[in-house]
């Protein structure tokens, strides 16, 4: 088909809507219900995050938007999740998707979003658009290799909705302040019980003297066996509960074979399963693009003075930076145990220079200061900044 130049907007109506679930659901083998259903159950949605690119009547490319609030330790961020990327094929290859994606960089800014997150195999092709993968870690667990365990402390039940909010409420503590994690507000689960990878998963709880202390979500058996342990959260001091209910979520799956735990550094699982023999794994499918730099280190400011007031070397000095990263920069004020973070310098400072790549950033942020993946340039300063973290991004809030 000749291209045209194309119409890149949001969708305007219904019709439109339902439009671009036809399309999703010819384009994915998914379905049509899969991408509706996600749509239709979320009680925050509106008509803007969903975008096309229009060529007279027909739609040629879509991306859908997914809002959400998220942690970086105790500050809360703007983020706008990517998902639903398609193109009609006989519109491929002309960069309809590639002008939805300029398009909605520019509408995120627009909305004061801080940054952007999607997942994806095709890398080359979001790097080109702004994207820079973040490597994320799991657990691969041969399922044979797992060795019985008996606990009579702990009672396994099966989730109904009645145990919504204290699902919740584990949630809220286990993630307390954890970089990486959604924030999720009460209509948020409502919302994911009628989602398809809810309803994907099997979720099971720890009950101890008539309370629950833990859950856990395990996914279905995909072809090759593998199925994913998603987020088996537990209450402080009932880290216990976590090998009788993993247990019970691995029985929920005889069929399978392979194990991928998606979990954070921190978790009890960890060692009993190296001591099974998991590997940890690298994966290299999450992609983050810094939409608005300064008020995103604005944000932060609150974290960075903790930290800085925390650190032997820096706790009673000053420390003036000029941040500079993806073509934004930032001037970070350190005095008197104070931060601020400002958009222009201060006349007659004299600014530490420090320059990152956007990759090089989001790495400190999520995943903090690491000798072996950057330069030992400004150690100190960035081992004080940026410290370990132990984060996560759950496979239930992905798009």
């Amino acid at each position: 088909m000749t291209s045209q130049q194309s119409e890149i907007r949001s969708i305007a109506n219904r019709a439109e809507l339902e439009a671009v679930y036809d399309m999703l659901g010819n384009v994915f083998p998914d379905g049509r219900d899969f991408f509706q259903k996600r749509i239709e159950h979320d009680s925050t949605y509106d008509l803007s995050t969903t975008w096309i690119a229009a060529q007279e009547q027909d739609i040629a490319s879509t991306v859908q938007l997914f809002p959400f609030i998220g942690r970086l330790n105790d500050a809360a961020v703007k983020i706008g999740g990517i998902g639903s990327v398609a193109t009609v094929p006989e519109y491929r290859g002309q960069g309809h998707c590639r002008q939805i994606l300029h398009h909605i960089t520019a509408w995120m800014e627009q909305q004061e979003y801080d940054l952007s997150l999607l997942f994806a195999v095709i890398n080359p092709f979001y790097e080109k658009a702004g994207w820079s993968i973040v490597p994320e870690t799991m657990y691969e667990l041969d399922i044979a290799s797992i060795s019985a365990s008996s606990n009579s402390e702990y009672d396994i039940l099966p989730f109904d909705s009645s145990y919504t909010d204290v699902v919740s409420s584990i949630y809220e503590q286990f993630n307390e302040n954890r970089t990486g994690t959604v924030i999720r507000p009460a209509s948020h689960w409502q919302d994911r019980l009628q989602w398809p990878k809810w309803e994907a998963t099997t979720c099971l709880l720890a009950m101890r003297e008539g309370v629950v202390v833990a859950y856990g979500h395990i996914t279905k058996p995909e072809e090759d066996g593998t199925v994913y342990l998603d987020e088996l959260c537990y209450l402080k001091g009932e880290d216990r509960a976590a090998l009788p209910l993993f247990h019970a979520m691995a029985e929920q799956r005889p069929e399978a074979t392979r194990m991928l735990a998606n979990l954070p550094g921190d978790h009890i699982l960890i060692d009993r399963f190296l001591a099974w023999g998991a590997v940890k794994k690298t994966l290299p499918y999450m992609m983050w693009k810094i939409i608005r730099f300064q008020p995103l280190l604005a944000k932060l400011a609150s974290v960075f003075q903790i930290r800085l007031q925390n650190s032997r070397a820096h706790a009673d000095q000053s420390l003036q930076i000029e941040w500079e990263c993806a073509g934004q920069r930032a001037y970070f004020h350190y005095l008197n145990g104070q931060v601020a973070v400002e958009p222009a310098p201060r006349a007659e400072i004299e600014y530490l220079r420090i320059n990152l790549t956007q990759e090089e950033f989001m790495h400190l942020l999520l995943q903090g200061y690491d000798e072996s993946a950057l330069e030992p340039q400004h150690l100190s300063v960035l081992e004080a900044m940026f410290p370990k973290q132990n984060s996560v991004f759950y496979l239930m809030d992905r798009f």
